[in-house]
């Protein structure tokens, strides 16, 4: 969505507000499968003493994969984005500016990149998540797994010093 900036690029204290459905499909990366649509912004574009800022708030359902158990999950997000517009974008010294398209703003070119950005790249169905056995695979949410769970063969002595004998104590 192209924001027309004409009216506010020459008045200080200008403001253009805008709302619309961001199409974020093409947003997935790392955990992110895919972003369901509609994601919702929010925002305005000032002009602050000749400085245009861009500002947004983003809602968006993200479908992602577990980085440790590998489940897909559903994931609400909302991000706050901002960014500085001006004529010549990231080449114009501001590592975070966007360029303008004449007296416009690309607003899905700056929502889709700043929402990537942002988004963490391992994300977890939940923050307690036991994930999968190492070595058979199994689901750890379901319990434990039938496999031993096997002893490094470089750290077997170490477990004899802990075995100890029946009421001795082992420090």
């Amino acid at each position: 969505m192209l924001i027309d900036l004409r009216g506010i690029i020459d008045v200080p204290g200008g403001r253009a507000p805008f709302q619309y459905e961001a199409d974020l499909s093409d947003a997935a990366f790392g955990s992110v499968v895919r972003i369901e649509k509609p994601a919702r912004a929010v925002g305005d574009v000032v002009n602050r003493a000749g400085v245009l800022t861009f500002s947004a708030d983003v809602d968006a359902v993200c479908v992602c994969v577990c980085a440790r158990c590998l489940k897909e999950f559903e994931l609400a997000v909302r991000q706050r984005i901002t960014a500085n517009l001006n004529e010549e974008g990231m080449d114009g010294g501001d590592p975070d500016g966007y360029g303008l398209l004449g007296d416009a703003a690309d607003a899905d070119e700056i929502i889709r990149t700043e929402f990537i950005l942002h988004l963490d790249q391992r994300l977890m169905c939940r923050e307690d998540c036991a994930g999968l056995c190492e070595r058979c695979g199994a689901d750890l949410a379901d319990g434990p797994c039938l496999c031993a769970a096997g002893v490094d063969s470089r750290f077997a002595v170490l477990g004899q010093l802990l075995e100890g004998k029946e009421g001795e104590e082992v420090f």
